[in-house]
């Protein structure tokens, strides 16, 4: 399947996946609402959201603190 996505709807999302041994990894994601996003990720999971860009939210996901280490 080869389809476009328009990405000026798209917001970006920083979550955590947590592991047990090797500690937690960060990831950005994109989504197209918020509802979409607490559908698909759970809400522990789920660091920040909201950003406009990639860029943004990866700068982000080196600064903040997790909700799970808080």
């Amino acid at each position: 399947m080869n389809k476009l996505v328009n990405c000026s709807e798209m917001q970006f999302a920083v979550i955590e996946a947590l592991q047990t041994e090797a500690g937690s990894e960060r990831f950005v994601i994109a989504y197209r609402s918020e509802q979409a996003l607490h559908n698909v990720i759970a809400e522990p999971c789920i660091i920040a959201f909201g950003f406009s860009s990639r860029e943004e939210a990866a700068a982000t996901a080196n600064t903040c603190i997790s909700l799970a280490a808080a």
